[in-house]
């Protein structure tokens, strides 16, 4: 593992933070950084709770894999505090390099051009249309001898299969205790049940964690209020503030789940 480093160290070594050569990608710079400082991505995970896969795309310059914008400048300034690297420098190169991305990808796309027809879109449209109009005429309407018309049959009613039903939502095992969380802002939210990690991720607004236990959930919020709690469908009130740990044993789970 690599060697961990104090906020004091953070602030020398900002100082100190070397520029994006050029010619090389803001992720290999990144990682030459971090591998000069002998600091580890498990540790830069561990301590500042962002999942590895991050870190990693972010050193492999692939930002298609990274969340939206407002998590990923969460995710870089965690990084430069833990590697002594000042953070707005390492912003300000990480949006230049998504932004020359971003520019390099229109241009190859916009070399893929469809082909050129000789009478331009306009005449092609033209044609086909004149070419649909003039084989209705000569299928629905006879001329002096009575060619080119069908007898018209009556058009059978569409064949509607119902829709199957969709699949039930999958059950969580029924433990003693289940508590749900909804979720009314952004935060990480970290949870042990029975004394086993079970989560630790970033959650948003409007989304929901259900987890199950069969004596006690302990879980943390690194924004304390960003959550509201039930235990076993009733709600559950709390004081804790942010990263302050949140005990829930079975003893509270007054109704079965």
């Amino acid at each position: 593992m690599g060697a961990n480093h104090t906020d004091g160290d953070m602030t020398d070594e900002n100082q100190a933070t070397a520029p994006v050569g050029e010619g090389e990608s803001f992720g290999s710079w990144l990682r030459s950084q971090r591998e000069v400082r002998q600091v580890e991505l498990e540790t830069i995970s561990q301590s500042s709770k962002v999942n590895i896969r991050y870190l990693e795309a972010l050193e492999q310059d692939r930002f298609d894999l990274l969340p939206a914008a407002i998590f990923v400048k969460g995710f870089l300034r965690e990084y430069a505090r833990i590697v002594g690297l000042d953070p707005d420098e390492v912003l300000n190169s990480f949006l230049a390099a998504s932004a020359q991305d971003d520019l390099e990808g229109g241009i190859e796309n916009s070399g893929k051009r469809s082909p050129r027809f000789p009478f331009g879109r306009t005449g092609v449209v033209v044609l086909v249309v004149a070419a649909i109009l003039a084989l209705l005429v000569w299928r629905f309407f006879p001329g002096p001898d009575g060619e080119g018309a069908e007898d018209m049959e009556p058009m059978a009613p569409p064949i509607t299969e119902e829709a199957p039903p969709p699949p039930p939502p999958e059950s969580l095992p029924e433990q003693a205790l289940r508590v749900t969380l909804e979720f009314r802002a952004t935060s990480w939210v970290d949870v042990h049940s029975d004394g086993e990690r079970t989560v630790s991720e970033l959650r948003v607004q409007g989304e929901s964690l259900t987890v199950t236990a069969d004596e006690e959930i302990r879980l943390k919020l690194r924004n304390a209020d960003a959550a509201a709690i039930e235990v076993n469908g009733e709600p559950f009130e709390y004081d804790a503030g942010d990263d302050e740990e949140i005990v829930i044993p079975a003893t509270e789970a007054d109704v079965p789940p």
